[in-house]
């Protein structure tokens, strides 16, 4: 993979030069490239063609930055914006650091990835800004981190972390006051460039994600913590923030919660191997004793001789994974395996002898716990409403794009209805975690449309086969729908696709004017489908496939199956086809019209179907329409 490095001489940029060193490597600085010099930047990436770029570069001077505000914002905001439109143009993904201080501290327990930022400081609103890379390119990875330790940047007046000044500092003095308060996590650069090449090498899918060194601390313990394992001996005093006043304010807590990534080790063994790296323990002429005489413990550093010291601070970066390409293997291979795993697990009953992986029961299924199901299973509905929404950005900031209102109420209600007019009584909503509440604020239970909703998170997008995985539970032995939230159907009623639905895979058609843009369906004159290509540049037929489709309960085994493309988000497309290769898929057309509203253009173009719509309801048009819950 080609990789570019920007702030390769920083103290994370270094580290992050010597964890990629196998990769194809191409190392800028400040010297190489302006990151806020868009036309530069541009040309550059364009010139160089980076499959993935990790920008390390940050002005994290945090009490400078109240002052120097249009500075920090060019540098921590349009700097990423310039690299991830670049990033874009040239299809990389682009992994960019953010910061703790995008939250406010007043979540004691700590903040998830999904909690809305609130800074404080001027350095934290430029770093938040900074997170709007996000809208600006779907391969993107930020990565949150904070208080980072490790070896200075090899750049002229480089700072020193905290625990290369707390040394320096016990050598030169016997007694020191530091701040007590303003609980953190230290972490270290070398374990948070580890991480974020598992990051890029994993099965991980772009968004925000949390990289700390386990456990959390104030700046006095974290000083204490220094000079124990450094056999330094000083006398600590534990003292308010208020003892040094400082232009930025900091959050009290701002711990970040990992919940997606495997935890890295303690930040106080991190700290450690620091220490031993820059052989900075020293040898204790008698055993035992504590090298530390202390209050209590200890915050940000502030010393009574009016020292102050700005935390070395990192922007959020998302990762890439390397391993982001289409599957070696074919997919009947992939759905092959997932059969056999699904036969283990459920004991699948075969028509034949022989339990091969292509033949399945028709007819029934015995579970575990010995209990065979009916021939004619229930049908489920799952609306798949995540999604960043980038293409309606700005609108997408606010609010969900599937809450966005089209004529005379929010999107997500006509998928909603569309399954409500064919029988379904039990459905899903998959919903970002920052718009649940929206979502339940709206929709509620479902018992005034005389259906059950149920709801569940999806972290980050993964591509449509996640759905299933998510609603493996909710599935269960049952038949499902799955819709996606901004697809609109006028006029075609699938209450008798539905209901006439038994087993494998059923997939519709619309033929469209311009095929390429969207999933392909090839079939022949009995509806048989005979090929299935995703973005074709040559299409086979002018039928796409629209955001509706109905799959027996073994899509959930077999989503697991289905492993990333070149992004990394799986495509509905690999399950499709993996029913077609067992010749369980068919397809049906839709009667009507379609739209996928995720343009400013078809926001407008369904808002006057439906207004027309509804005018010709009311001059007594005998008309059928998609909408209804009022």
């Amino acid at each position: 993979m080609k990789l570019l490095i920007i702030g390769s001489k920083g103290m994370l940029g270094q580290e992050l030069a010597k964890v990629f060193s196998n990769y194809e490597l191409t190392l800028w600085d400040r010297e190489e490239l302006d990151i806020t010099d868009e036309k530069a930047v541009n040309q550059k990436i364009r010139e160089l063609q980076p499959e993935l770029i990790i920008n390390s570069a940050a002005y994290n001077a945090v009490d400078d930055c109240e002052e120097k505000f249009e500075l920090a914002k060019k540098i921590n905001h349009q700097g990423p914006i310039n690299l991830a439109k670049a990033a874009n143009k040239v299809g990389a993904f682009l992994i960019h650091y953010s910061t703790d201080y995008v939250f406010d501290g007043q979540k004691q327990e700590g903040y998830l990835e999904y909690d809305l930022p609130a800074p404080i400081s001027k350095y934290g609103e430029s770093k938040y800004l900074g997170e709007e890379i996000l809208e600006h390119n779907d391969l993107t990875f930020l990565i949150r981190t904070s208080r980072l330790f490790g070896k200075s940047a090899l750049i002229e007046g480089a700072k020193k972390s905290f625990v290369e000044i707390m040394l320096k500092l016990a050598d030169e003095k016997e007694e020191l006051d530091i701040v007590d308060e303003e609980v953190s996590s230290p972490t270290y650069v070398v374990d948070l460039a580890e991480q974020t090449k598992l990051l890029v090498e994993g099965d991980y899918a772009p968004g925000i994600y949390h990289v700390t060194n386990e456990g959390a601390c104030t700046w006095c313990e974290f000083a204490c913590e220094i000079f124990e394992r450094a056999n330094k001996t000083v006398k600590i005093n534990p003292v308010a923030c208020s003892v040094f006043p400082r232009s930025a304010k900091r959050p009290m807590f701002s711990s970040l919660i990992n919940s997606k990534l495997p935890k890295m080790r303690s930040w106080q063994d991190a700290l450690q191997s620091f220490l031993d790296e820059i052989g900075a323990v020293e040898k204790v002429s008698a055993p035992g004793g504590n090298k530390v005489d202390r209050i209590e413990k200890a915050p940000e550093i502030h010393l009574s001789d009016g020292f102050r010291m700005e935390e070395e601070k990192v922007d959020p970066a998302p990762l890439v994974n390397e391993e982001l390409v289409a599957p070696e293997s074919p997919v009947e291979k992939v759905f092959v395996e997932h059969v056999q795993q699904v036969e283990q697990k459920i004991n699948v009953v075969s028509n034949s002898s022989t339990h091969s992986p292509r033949s399945f029961a028709p007819t029934s299924v015995k579970t575990t716990a010995g209990r065979q199901s009916d021939t004619q299973k229930n049908m489920k509905g799952i609306i798949l409403a995540g999604g960043k929404g980038t293409r309606l950005h700005p609108l997408t900031k606010i609010t969900s794009k599937q809450l966005l209102t089209i004529y005379n109420k929010p999107m997500v209600m006509y998928p909603l209805e569309t399954l409500i007019k064919s029988g379904i009584k039990d459905i899903l909503i998959i919903v970002a975690p920052e718009y649940a509440g929206q979502y339940l604020q709206l929709l509620g239970s479902g018992k005034e449309w005389g259906v059950k909703i149920t709801y569940e998170i999806q972290d980050a997008p993964k591509g449509l086969p996640e759905a299933f995985i998510i609603g493996e539970n909710f599935i269960g032995d049952d038949n499902v729908t799955l819709i996606l939230g901004d697809n609109l159907f006028f006029d075609h009623d699938f209450t008798e696709d539905i209901k006439s639905f038994d087993k494998g895979g059923r997939i519709f058609a619309v033929e469209v004017p311009d095929p390429e843009r969207f999933g392909v369906v090839e079939f022949d004159i009995n509806k048989q489908v005979l090929s299935i290509e995703e973005k074709p540049k040559e299409p086979k037929s002018n039928y796409a496939i629209p955001g509706i489709y109905i799959f027996d309960s073994r899509v959930a085994n077999i989503a697991k199956g289905i492993k990333p493309t070149w992004r990394p988000e799986t495509d509905i497309t690999e399950v499709h086809k993996a029913y077609l290769t067992i010749n369980e898929l068919d397809v049906r057309l839709i009667r009507g019209r379609w739209l996928d509203t995720g343009t400013f253009e078809s926001l407008l173009q369904a808002g006057n179907i439906v207004a027309t719509l509804e005018y010709q309801k009311k001059m007594g048009f005998n008309t059928k329409i998609s909408g209804g819950i009022n």
